[in-house]
């Protein structure tokens, strides 16, 4: 649920995800202490050097904390979101993500935060009489830590929006609010963001890329200065094609440090997908195209380090995927007529009853038709944190599968006839309809009345 992420091979990645998952099962426990390097290598069953490895890795991630002395040990760490932006500014730089799509997902950000504020009403409704006031208001009246955190997230990405105008629109919205018609309010807001955001578009037609540059608690950790210094040598579209980098031996020399730090360096790009090792030995590293699946992977963990409540996050997660249906049938083409017509095809096999994953890889066509992979990727970790917060996977019966598809293929319909507000209206419908069919199941599974769920 994490995305088109490999299978990782290498031994100290392997113990670094097994040890992230273990806090991920544990709650998330900052500073507790797991115990000591060697306590730990022999927990895994591997060598000093291997645990050494996998901690560093986990270190650069803002995961881990080693603490030296007689209590010392592998301590729980709340990471400060610093390496998170990082990786996806990187991300976005290698596989040219331009900043229309940026800015799509930063308006369906703030839409998504409208919409939980008019069917929740969980904080204070925005008044800002200027763009720049509502947006940040919005944000802040969902009270939802996980559209704060994709806000910050995406900002570093983003030139200056320029919603300093006053604007009409705004009061109009806040009315509709108030009035409760909270769906006419997230309607007004995305016309209201996606024009201030032709204007941003406008003005920034010279804007070149969206690297983010590295902070100074990166910069003072070896590795990364190698990772940062080796990506500046490479242009994106060469770094995308695979061009070989040198292995080990030959890399410490030209750059002048010590091995280990370049092992960790490599580590570090092979977790992050931007670089696999060459088949022969001594052959070194050939730069890659990474996926988005370390992406969603990280920002699961940056939820569950904070321990985003579960309601909360499902309903930030249900905005956003209405916002990736919206945008589908927008932008989706006759080019997408195979992926729809695949989609289509496995939508109409016989139900049967299945874990609620086996419906992943439909819900992946759906969001890929809307050509946007930050919010593809944001969708995809907030799913893996909730599928972790859930403890025990849901067995969906036959009946819950043939709704489903029933639904979906509404959906995909909508999109195909280019149709976003079908689309959004049913893809609304759909997540109610899954929600009322979760409730039930968990109603079932427990023996609970409804008032103790």
């Amino acid at each position: 649920m994490v995305g088109a992420e490999e299978a990782q091979t290498k031994l100290p990645l392997l113990v670094a995800r097994d040890i992230e998952e273990r806090f991920i099962r544990d709650g998330w426990p900052v500073g507790r202490v797991y115990g000591s390097e060697a306590e730990m290598a022999a927990h895994y069953g591997v060598g000093r050097d291997v645990m050494r490895e996998a901690a560093r890795v986990l270190e650069a991630r803002q995961a881990l904390q080693v603490r030296r002395g007689p209590r010392g040990g592998l301590a729980v760490a709340k990471p400060s979101g610093t390496h998170l932006r990082v990786m996806v500014g990187g991300y976005a730089h290698l596989t040219g993500i331009e900043l229309p799509e940026i800015v799509e997902a930063w308006v369906a950000i703030h839409v998504t935060a409208v919409r939980l504020i008019g069917a929740h009403r969980p904080g204070a409704t925005p008044s800002g009489a200027d763009i720049e006031q509502f947006a940040a208001q919005v944000i802040e009246g969902s009270g939802s830590g996980v559209l704060r955190r994709l806000r910050d997230i995406i900002a570093p990405l983003l030139p200056s929006m320029g919603l300093d105008r006053a604007d009409a629109a705004p009061e109009l919205i806040i009315r509709d609010l108030e009035r409760g018609r909270g769906d006419e309010a997230a309607r007004r807001t995305r016309v209201l963001l996606r024009a201030a955001a032709r204007e941003t578009l406008g003005r920034s037609a010279s804007w070149s890329g969206t690297g983010v540059p590295a902070p100074l608690d990166q910069l003072r950790i070896p590795a990364f200065r190698i990772v940062r210094e080796l990506m500046s040598e490479i242009t994106p579209a060469e770094w995308v094609k695979g061009r070989p980098l040198g292995n080990e031996f030959d890399l410490a020399e030209r750059l002048r440090v010590d091995r280990s730090v370049i092992r960790q360096a490599i580590r570090i790009m092979e977790d992050a997908e931007t670089a696999v090792p060459l088949p022969g030995r001594g052959r070194g590293l050939m730069t890659r195209c990474p996926s988005s699946g370390p992406l969603s992977r990280q920002l699961c963990i940056h939820l569950a380090a904070r321990g985003e409540p579960w309601d909360q996050t499902a309903r930030a997660l249900g905005g956003l995927m209405i916002e990736l249906a919206e945008l589908a049938a927008r932008k989706a083409g006759p080019a997408d007529a195979a992926l729809l017509d695949a989609a289509y095809d496995r939508l109409r096999e016989p139900a049967q009853a299945a874990p609620i994953s086996t419906v992943q890889p439909i819900e992946r066509v759906q969001n890929r038709l809307a050509h946007n992979a930050l919010l593809s990727l944001f969708v995809d970790g907030i799913k893996a944190y909730l599928s972790w917060s859930m403890r025990d996977e849901l067995y969906a019966p036959s009946w819950v599968i043939d709704l489903y598809a029933r639904s979906t293929e509404n959906v995909l319909r909508a999109i195909g006839r280019g149709d976003p507000a079908e689309a959004e209206r049913l893809q609304a419908v759909k997540l109610k309809t899954l929600a009322e069919c979760r409730h039930m199941l968990l109603t079932a599974e427990h023996g609970l009345p409804d008032a103790d769920l």
